[in-house]
């Protein structure tokens, strides 16, 4: 008999609570926002009140045909599918400032917020129903040979109301959003009776099928890298001919005075000239190299503690003996040299090098950078002045048009501006037909090298704009990296399998 109660407790349960899923966030969803207050449901929110609806249903189900292995796993699947729907609706909007959002706040939370909150709800309600569950062999008892359980009061009431609030809710459906082909917007107008101010649409459908993917805007494929050249996954087909370049005009032409093939054991990605001596990279590996290109101190980048860096695009001077070093995604290291270094404080950062380098300490350490125009874009170059250091996007195969500079403090490195030069295009052209590798600081502007094109954009951070563009011989076929020393241009290409740096004037 104890077995009995146990059994119709749980019932009872999962009654209520199949009940309140309807009742009160479906329920005043529809009855209070809705009819009361004017809100339309979007796509996704309608994806999420189906699946609560869905999951209130199979509960009700369970009460009256009896606990049955399809209908756990409906209640599971369609609770897996309101957690992504509502995960990927939070996501749009996550990123927004306080107090931005779409749609009624209720306790300053958003509706979409609120569905993540009520589907993990269900999850730990069924674990708390189930964990005061009786003996399987109880269910079957408690059917008495019956195919179906008599409704109580509460049950028959549940189910009942539970009806009209779903009837409600198609009504509410069929008002603003119409019947098949038309389906949700994305933004909807206020909900009105009035025929003159509902709209049917069937926009939502554009674009629904094609490159289907579970990261969406996010899945961007790896940039272009010496060591890994990315062409064909990017959608871009580099070239070397000056005259394809987004530029109206070339101001001057830099011809190769000195040619040197650098030995070094893999494809440089980054050289600079720092404190005079050499710094080189490949993908995670840093070289401190001097006047004959002979390694001094060198270390391996653990890329995967703490903050992942994608593979290195740039290294900069930082805090008179500090430097920064700036990955793909946007995340950075700063580190120093030490001879002396704790290697077993170090461990954390460097694979390799861990007693000549800290990466662990006061003013060092790893961090990520936050952008805005840029936020779904890689960049491959980096530079520095006084006060502030500058990232330049590179075109992707989901973006071949956006080129944007980011420009950072160096204090607390927080985003201080974003720009999109301002310069002399040929018609229909962007500057997301270049392809920005590297870029160095020098007297007050910014020179941009592009390995597509082959030519080097002179922009004045402060202006905002193009205010010179340079090319540089059609013989360098993939430049890398672009810096000044003795007063001279250099190149770094990865070409023929050999690092080659070229001296122009």
């Amino acid at each position: 008999m104890n077995e009995i109660n146990k059994t119709r407790n749980f019932y009872t349960l999962m009654c209520l609570a199949g009940f309140l899923i309807i009742l009160l966030p479906v329920g005043i969803a529809n009855l209070v926002f809705g009819y009361m207050l004017g809100d339309s449901p979007c796509v996704l929110c309608w994806g999420q009140r189906e699946a609560m609806i869905f999951i209130g249903v199979m509960a009700l189900f369970i009460v009256r045909y009896g606990i049955k292995g399809k209908y756990l796993a409906a209640l599971l699947i369609m609770t897996a599918v309101g957690l992504y729907q509502s995960f990927a609706h939070y996501g749009n909007h996550a990123h927004r400032d306080l107090d931005q959002g779409f749609g009624l706040a209720v306790f300053g939370i958003h509706t979409y917020f609120w569905a993540e909150v009520i589907f993990w709800a269900v999850v730990l309600l069924l674990g708390v129903i189930f964990a005061f569950a009786p003996k399987f062999g109880a269910f079957e008892k408690e059917l008495n040979g019956e195919k179906i359980r008599k409704f109580t009061k509460f049950s028959f009431a549940a189910v009942f109301i539970s009806a009209l609030i779903v009837a409600s809710n198609v009504f509410q459906a069929f008002v603003s959003t119409g019947i098949p082909p038309y389906v949700g917007q994305g933004d909807p107008v206020r909900f009105t009776l009035n025929p003159k101010y509902i709209i049917w649409s069937t926009n939502s459908w554009n674009g629904l099928w094609q490159n289907i993917s579970f990261l969406g805007k996010r899945d961007v494929k790896a940039p272009d890298y010496a060591f890994a050249p990315a062409s064909e996954k990017l959608g871009i087909k580099f070239d070397n001919d000056v005259n394809n370049s987004p530029f109206s005009k070339i101001d001057s032409e830099l011809k190769i005075a000195k040619e040197e093939t650098i030995a070094f054991d893999k494809p440089i990605n980054t050289l600079d000239y720092i404190n005079n001596e050499f710094v080189a990279s490949s993908k995670w590996d840093v070289a401190f190299l001097d006047d004959s290109f002979k390694i001094k101190e060198s270390f391996e980048l653990d890329p995967y503690f703490s903050a992942t860096i994608d593979p290195i695009i740039g290294i900069i001077p930082y805090m008179n003996d500090k430097f920064i070093l700036m990955g793909s995604n946007k995340s950075f290291l700063r580190f120093k040299k030490n001879p002396n270094a704790d290697d077993a404080l170090q461990y954390a950062d460097f694979i390799k090098g861990a007693n000549n380098f800290e990466g662990q300490g006061e003013g060092l350490g790893r961090g990520r950078l936050d952008t805005v125009r840029s936020k779904f874009n890689h960049v491959a170059s980096m530079t520095v002045d006084n006060n502030y250091f500058y990232l330049a996007t590179t075109p992707n195969n989901k973006d071949a048009k956006t080129f944007v500079i980011s420009k950072f403090s160096l204090k607390d490195r927080v985003l201080s501006g974003e720009f999109t030069p301002k310069a002399d295009l040929k018609e229909g052209k962007t500057l997301g037909d270049l392809y920005v590798t590297s870029m160095t600081y020098k007297d007050g502007l910014i020179y941009a090298l592009s390995k597509n094109h082959n030519v080097i954009a002179v922009i004045d951070p402060v202006k905002e704009e193009v205010i010179k563009v340079i090319s540089y011989p059609e013989t360098i076929t993939n430049a890398r990296s672009i810096f000044f020393k003795d007063g001279l241009i250099n190149i770094l290409s990865y070409q023929n399998n050999e690092n080659k740096l070229y001296i122009l004037n």
